[in-house]
């Protein structure tokens, strides 16, 4: 699997295209003089933060700033961070669940066969193994247990089933993902889940 992940809080944030790839995303505060907790998910993150700034998007309406990062020392989840124009510990929770941006043109190609970014995942179409479609990857989110697909269910006539579902991506769940193909396909049965509602 490539990184960096992607991750995805509950935080309500603008509608962001497909030229951004999130590397970390500020999980909470470190002491009383605005320093940040970022929880990382690249093993790049010093090389992407030489490159210059990244950008956040702290609400609804952000159309995107532009912010420095300074680290300090790592910790359990990635690393204590100064970011720029955050002095105090107030400033530093109120941007708990934004998530720090690169551009896509920074990044390096990926050179290695089946691998690819978890912002690709989005808008791929769920299979079984069958190959019967079910749904559609919404987003891929981690709370601190693992990455987990969340996937909004076709609607059924008269199925229990709908709405949006999570599945842990893993091996064993999601034995396939095939970007060129628009799909990827869970193993429903492996996760416990009993489809015949769905029928």
């Amino acid at each position: 699997m490539s990184r960096p992940q992607y991750v995805h809080s509950r935080r309500e944030e603008p509608e962001i295209g497909p030229e951004w790839i999130s590397i970390g995303v500020i999980v909470g505060a470190v002491g009383v003089k605005g320093a940040t907790r970022l929880k990382v998910f690249t093993d790049d993150l010093e090389t992407l933060l030489a490159q210059g700034a990244v950008t956040i998007f702290p609400d609804l309406h952000s159309r995107g700033e532009q912010r420095d990062v300074k680290l300090m020392h790592k910790i359990k989840v990635g690393y204590a961070c100064q970011i720029s124009g955050v002095s105090d510990r107030d400033q530093a929770e109120g941007l708990k669940g934004v998530k720090l941006y690169v551009s896509r043109d920074n990044l390096p190609n990926i050179e290695e066969e089946g691998s690819y970014y978890y912002e690709d995942m989005e808008g791929l179409i769920a299979r079984e193994l069958d190959g019967k479609p079910f749904g559609v990857v919404q987003a891929i989110y981690n709370f601190g247990a693992g990455d987990l697909l969340e996937v909004k269910l076709d609607d059924v006539q008269n199925s229990p089933a709908s709405g949006t579902k999570m599945y842990p991506f893993r091996d064993a769940i999601v034995p396939e993902v095939n970007i060129d193909g628009g799909f990827l396909v869970i193993d429903r049965a492996a996760y416990g889940e009993d489809q015949e509602d769905d029928d």
